[in-house]
């Protein structure tokens, strides 16, 4: 049975060669960099889309209704906590209330009960504090004018995990190759 020349037996021995799945250490850096990746899109759109809340914000005087700290359940059940500053505040004749800290959606999260109350001790209940809003999205006013530093963090954890992730699918293709060569 070989190979006649003809090419038909050729196509009938590949189509009888086993699907191998791809080897364990290709296929987990395959998964690290596309998580990497995914995080480094997270990250990227989240600086934009603060970038675009920072650019359109509209400063207005707000007052401080709740201070406290919000205990949360973090990953592999760890607490960590997020400093809760809840203010009212007027705009276009619409009466609003808010708990950002930052603009957009993610807000600093503290490891420790005490970094998060001396983050919310900043601001007292009843105080007239300076706010910002964009204007596009009124009813989500926040009290820093600047990035919570989360979306750039989140960038280059994203980077940095991609990169593992692809080094990790270069060795398995190192040693394919080098396993190929000897073969």
């Amino acid at each position: 049975m070989g190979n006649s020349g003809t090419g038909d037996t050729d196509a009938e021995d590949a189509s009888r060669l086993p699907v191998r799945p791809p080897k364990p250490g290709k296929a987990m850096s395959v998964f690290v960099l596309l998580a990497g990746l995914g995080i480094v899109g997270v990250g990227a759109y989240s600086y934009v889309a603060d970038s675009g809340t920072l650019e359109n914000r509209v400063q207005i005087t707000a007052e401080v209704s709740e201070v406290g700290v919000e205990q949360l359940q973090g990953s592999r059940g760890r607490e960590s906590y997020v400093p809760a500053v809840t203010f009212q505040y007027r705009f276009r004749g619409t009466s609003y209330t808010s708990d950002r800290i930052y603009p957009g959606t993610t807000q600093p999260r503290y490891e420790d009960r005490a970094a998060a109350q001396s983050r919310a001790s900043a601001y007292a209940v009843g105080e007239r504090v300076t706010a910002y809003v964009d204007p596009g999205a009124p009813g989500q006013a926040f009290l820093e004018d600047s990035r919570s530093g989360q979306a750039t963090g989140a960038f280059f954890v994203g980077v940095i995990v991609s990169l593992i992730g692809g080094l990790g699918l270069y060795q398995a293709r190192r040693e394919a190759r080098a396993r190929e060569r000897l073969s």
